[in-house]
């Protein structure tokens, strides 16, 4: 059933539709696993416990990625409504399965490739590297290719107002998105501990919720009262910026506290009780003052144009 096209928001059915794809995909393949292998039990715990890890990142990052995509191409080329949109997330869904299927062959065809070649912590690198490289081109080019098959039901409308809840929140999904991006690539290198375990990923889980909610109230503070655009370029800028900034203050106050701790300057348990809260409450203080900053320096203008 179509919706009314003064109501339909392609943005949210878009990241809808994308989330529903990731849920529909890796149910497929796990049970497509689990018909390879019904009597053994502990692999088939290993891949419910891989599968659920993927399908946390899949929605986040495709959700979010549709989205962003939406809200760019709607901005750029005034596409807010369609006659059809359960049409265009059809055919954007079709898309996406289509690009999991072809990004299914390319790591069985690294694999092959590269399986004796790399280590096992070398290869699960290289695949997270290809995975994550792949995302923003699948959802553009799936999104791009259902607009143009639906080109013709596209409908005038204006644009929505009041979109400062909007850009805030994507500014919190980039940052949770390259927390987990970051711990997926760092994570095979790490050889102390099993780098995908439950205690590890929940750990991840947690700095990049709490990445999320201090950088949406940098981004709430910054952002113009009456915003209209969410200017996906600027906004992307401003927390690229912004965790790059966070992360080099977390390494800089790791390695200031490994500094004293192993130096010989930092025997009194005081002093060490203040290192330890300094490295747990500098970074997200950092995220938070950064992604203001940075959100109101490349928001500037259009906070000038909103005042004039």
């Amino acid at each position: 059933m179509n919706l009314p096209a003064d109501r339909s928001n392609l943005p949210w059915l878009a990241a809808g539709t994308a989330m529903l794809v990731v849920l529909l995909w890796h149910c497929l393949t796990f049970s497509a696993l689990v018909l390879r292998a019904p009597s053994d039990n502990e692999q088939i715990l290993g891949a419910l416990s891989m599968t659920l890890r993927m399908v946390g990142e899949g929605l986040l990052v495709q959700g979010g990625l549709a989205f962003l995509v939406a809200q760019w191409r709607g901005e750029r080329r005034q596409e807010w409504a369609f006659r059809r949109p359960m049409l265009l997330m059809a055919l954007f869904a079709l898309g996406l399965l289509a690009w999991s299927v072809l990004t299914m062959l390319l790591y069985q065809g690294l694999f092959l490739w590269l399986g004796t070649a790399l280590t096992v912590r070398g290869l699960q690198v290289w695949l997270s590297v290809l995975g994550w490289g792949l995302a923003p081109l699948s959802v553009w080019a799936s999104w791009r290719v259902a607009l143009l098959a639906c080109r013709k039901d596209r409908l005038a409308t204006p644009p929505p107002s009041g979109l400062r809840p909007r850009a805030a929140g994507l500014a919190a999904w980039m940052q949770a998105t390259a927390t987990i991006a970051g711990v997926s690539l760092a994570m095979p290198l790490v050889n102390t501990f099993d780098a995908y375990s439950t205690a590890g990923w929940l750990g991840t889980w947690a700095g990049a919720l709490a990445a999320a909610a201090f950088a949406f109230g940098g981004a709430w503070l910054a952002l113009p009262r009456h915003l209209s655009q969410v200017r996906a370029g600027r906004l992307l800028g401003a927390s690229l910026l912004a965790f790059v900034c966070a992360w080099i203050v977390l390494a800089g106050a790791c390695v200031a506290g490994l500094i004293l701790l192993f130096g010989g300057s930092a025997r009194d348990d005081a002093l060490l009780v203040a290192l330890f809260v300094v490295i747990a409450v500098l970074p997200p203080l950092g995220m938070l003052g950064f992604q203001w900053l940075w959100t109101r320096l490349l928001y500037a203008s259009l906070r000038r144009a909103a005042t004039a």
